[in-house]
């Protein structure tokens, strides 16, 4: 069945040393060859005069001879049939036969592929946003209320003091300014939809997700529509971003697409409802404090805060039954019926 694909996502470095390791380097030699010859770095197509390559079963001349070559899209076909081939690439959207099993069988996986309903998350334009989200609520409500007697005066009010204090930095004007726009924002919230967020949260929310969560573009696709718990979460990498940047994402298909897409990659974290891994901690669960050396203190101590740490970031780590997909291409799939 054939398909043809507009690439929203393609990691470009990771598929080239995938597809090394599966035939031996030839693509890796090619895509080289192509670079150095037309002087140019990861562009989505080469012209590609002659090029001979050597296989690992012996010297064999490999002529490729095109006037021009879609290397992403050669690549991502090449990727996914071989691993198709050698039974590794699972397309979970035909795995599902009951969910049980279905999640008993997830584990086992390694590289997957799946399509459906998605979202895109990108911290870095939440924060933003929301640094300046009363401002917007601000443009928008009190325009809405121009004609209202009292947000009349109280905006003509604010705009003299303003214009006051450009004249000349006044700390008792300066104070009674920010009294003024405050009584100016409840007047608004009283005569609109108006919710505007208190500056102290505002903040501290900025402060835990630059923390923990700096400049992060998740991809969330949900496969199954009776089985919305089970999501695939992937973090996505500006540079690969095929279009440039993700605001071109967003507007040509949206935060929330309404097209189903497609993402290809490996299983990264997969939950379960036990974890059976062995903690670092448990060296230290059956010995006495008084017994450890200094240098076994020193190291439990830290442990203990690189484990209060992981709770902290237990707040963007997936859990059962979501799986983490390190992806190495998203895209619109449209298969060609034949």
């Amino acid at each position: 069945m054939k398909a043809i694909r507009d690439l929203i996502y393609f990691d470009y470095d990771k598929a080239k040393s995938l597809h090394s390791q599966l035939s031996g380097g030839l693509l890796q030699e090619i895509t080289r060859a192509i670079e150095n010859e037309n002087n140019i770095n990861n562009e989505l197509g080469f012209d590609i005069k002659i090029i001979k390559a050597k296989t690992g079963e012996g010297e064999k001349e490999r002529i490729i001879k095109t006037e021009r070559v879609e290397l992403y899209h050669e690549l991502l076909n090449e990727i996914e049939s071989n691993l198709t081939s050698k039974n590794i690439l699972k397309d979970l959207n035909s795995e599902l036969t009951s969910f049980n099993e279905f999640l008993e069988k997830v584990p086992n996986y390694t590289y997957v592929k799946a399509t459906g309903w998605t979202t895109f998350e990108d911290y870095g334009r939440f924060t933003n946003i929301l640094d300046n989200m009363n401002e917007i609520q601000r443009l928008v409500y009190a325009s809405s209320l121009e004609s209202h007697p009292e947000v009349i005066v109280a905006r003509k009010q604010i705009d003299e003091m303003r214009k006051s204090l450009k004249r000349g930095q006044n700390t008792k004007e300066l104070a009674k300014l920010k009294v003024m726009e405050k009584n100016f924002d409840k007047l608004i919230q009283e005569n609109s939809d108006a919710s505007l967020l208190d500056e102290t949260f505002v903040e501290r929310v900025k402060t835990f997700i630059k923390t923990l969560n700096p400049n992060r573009l998740n991809f969330r696709l949900l496969p199954f529509d009776d089985f919305p718990e089970f999501q695939i979460i992937s973090n996505l990498k500006n540079d690969f971003l095929v279009d440039g940047s993700f605001d071109n994402v967003i507007y040509n298909y949206g935060s929330r697409p309404n097209i189903k897409l497609t993402v290809f990659g490996i299983i990264t974290s997969c939950p379960q409802i036990f974890d059976e891994r062995v903690h670092p901690a448990d060296e230290f669960k059956y010995q006495d404090e008084t017994e450890l050396s200094v240098e076994k203190v020193y190291d439990k101590v830290f442990r203990g805060v690189f484990n209060a740490i992981e709770g902290l970031e237990k707040f963007f780590n997936v859990y059962h039954p979501k799986i983490s997909v390190s992806p190495i291409g998203i895209y619109r799939e449209i298969i060609i019926e034949e």
